[in-house]
């Protein structure tokens, strides 16, 4: 999603004051965002199912009336091309990696400042997952940074791991080498070994003894 373009999201928060904040913050960044909320999952998907307009969903798990995961699930089963990023102060390691596993395509937490939100958004409108750096680190005090964008769009800058990179940082844990991991997957050498400079680059190791060693610290592993 290229910056300025124009978005309608959906805010699923029970908190009056956090909805209002981020809805006037989002409306203020002169990227033409429109918004909606909703107090509850309940309302929620009535507006998601009412109007098929919206690009995404920022979601709180810790909501009354439903588990923020059976939330997740819900809006997943009732709206499935929506895409549905959770938003929370809950902003730990275990708490992101259950909100993707339920079919999140993103976890932010709601330190994280208005450009990086935006940042965020469009990583997961590109096609991309989002996760900041610090909770792949099991550390939430750390600032969030902007994610990497996929290999294809130019050079990337410190924030996250994509997708491909995590399922790549798996292989490397069970010992595959850089042509079992091409052929795995259907990709060049080259772009393996780009992918892994990447993964160093985020865990902020040099190689990859070290790289498996953090990622099992951290148990950010695809099954």
């Amino acid at each position: 999603m290229p910056a300025n373009t124009p978005l309608k999201l959906l805010i699923v928060d029970d908190h009056p004051l956090f909805r209002e904040g981020l809805s006037a913050a989002l409306k203020a960044s002169g990227n033409g965002i429109d918004v909606a909320q909703a107090a509850d999952v309940r309302e929620g998907l009535a507006l998601a199912e009412a109007q098929e307009e919206f690009d995404a969903v920022l979601l709180d798990i810790a909501l009354p009336g439903m588990n923020g995961l059976v939330a997740i699930r819900e809006f997943r089963l009732r709206c499935p091309f929506l895409p549905v990023i959770v938003i929370s102060a809950l902003d730990n390691a275990a708490n992101a990696r259950r909100a993707l596993s339920a079919g999140a395509a993103g976890f932010i937490p709601k330190s994280t400042p208005t450009e990086a939100v935006l940042r965020a958004l469009r990583e997961i409108l590109a096609g991309d997952v989002y996760l900041p750096s610090s909770l792949l680190a099991g550390d939430s005090t750390r600032p969030d940074r902007a994610p990497f964008p996929p290999v294809s769009g130019g050079a990337p800058e410190p924030g996250m791991l994509t997708v491909r990179q995590i399922e790549v940082l798996t292989c490397l844990c069970r010992g595959k080498g850089n042509k079992e991991i091409a052929s795995d997957f259907g990709l060049s050498v080259k772009t393996v070994k780009t992918h892994i400079s990447a993964i160093f680059k985020v865990l902020g190791v040099v190689n990859r003894t070290q790289a498996v060693i953090t990622a099992q610290r951290m148990g950010v592993l695809v099954h």
